[in-house]
């Protein structure tokens, strides 16, 4: 089991760090021309914290040092991995010149199940979580990641109801603004995962893990500000864009539009 959850969490944590770089060089090379984007820089911030704590956990369940691997961690990871694959896979098509996205033309019987293949999902995961046993201890690290399932939360319900804004004016959805949508909820779950089985006594606190998961609580609440602004029209960026179209999406991070 330590096996399992370590390969999928150093997998996860190279394809973040790996969207971070992309994201940094297209803020570099779009920045002269369109100036300081907030999205863009609240990316990076999160690709950088996100991909380091993947990494960390990862290497630690490998080496058995700290991790005694827990099966709902592996099915939390897996669970968020194809959403998140599918998001990632379209921001590299757009870094290479391609269009980016992809329209879902009204609401199609999958995306109707969604809610409930969500709701059935979380409730077995709560039932699960209650057979894992033992005492009870909140320190530093479980703090961090009872905070952070709160602000994935809360930017997946952001997220949401941009999807749902658009939805009218668009005439469907977006694929690139779905799976981010369904990545942070998906997010908020593996962490409460971790922050449970620190609890337990199942994964130790690492110095190095703890700095990590605390320096994505300022990430975390600088992109839920970023998005929230961008949804209420209250921040501009050269980030937000309009309608959803065609052309090659190749101005930079994940547009607003997409989210």
């Amino acid at each position: 089991m330590n096996v399992a959850v370590g390969i999928v969490n150093v997998v996860l944590g190279f394809a973040y760090c790996g969207y971070g770089v992309m994201t940094a060089i297209e803020m570099r090379r779009d920045a002269s021309l369109y100036g300081f984007s907030h999205f863009g820089v609240a990316w990076i911030f999160m690709a950088f914290t996100c991909g380091p704590h993947h990494l960390d956990h990862g290497v630690h369940a490998l080496l058995g040092d700290s991790v005694r691997g827990g099966f709902l961690d592996v099915v939390a990871v897996l669970v968020g991995l194809p959403v998140g694959v599918l998001w990632l896979a379209l921001r590299v098509e757009a870094f290479v010149g391609g269009r980016g996205d992809r329209f879902v033309a009204g609401t199609p019987l999958w995306l109707k199940s969604a809610p409930m293949v969500a709701a059935v999902y979380v409730t077995a995961l709560v039932a699960a979580s209650a057979a894992v046993t033992g005492g009870v201890t909140v320190n530093p690290l479980v703090v961090a990641n009872i905070v952070l399932v709160g602000l994935y939360f809360a930017i997946g319900w952001v997220l949401l109801r941009t999807q749902l804004h658009n939805r009218a004016p668009m005439g469907g959805w977006s694929v690139s603004g779905l799976s981010l949508t369904a990545v942070f909820p998906t997010c908020a779950l593996m962490h409460a995962v971790v922050a449970l089985y620190v609890a337990r006594g199942l994964y130790h606190t690492q110095t190095h893990g703890l700095i990590v998961d605390w320096l994505s609580v300022p990430a975390a609440a600088y992109f839920l500000w970023v998005v929230r602004g961008l949804y209420r029209e209250s921040l501009q960026d050269w980030n937000s864009v309009g309608e959803l179209d065609d052309r090659p999406d190749t101005s930079g991070p994940p547009r607003v539009r997409a989210a």
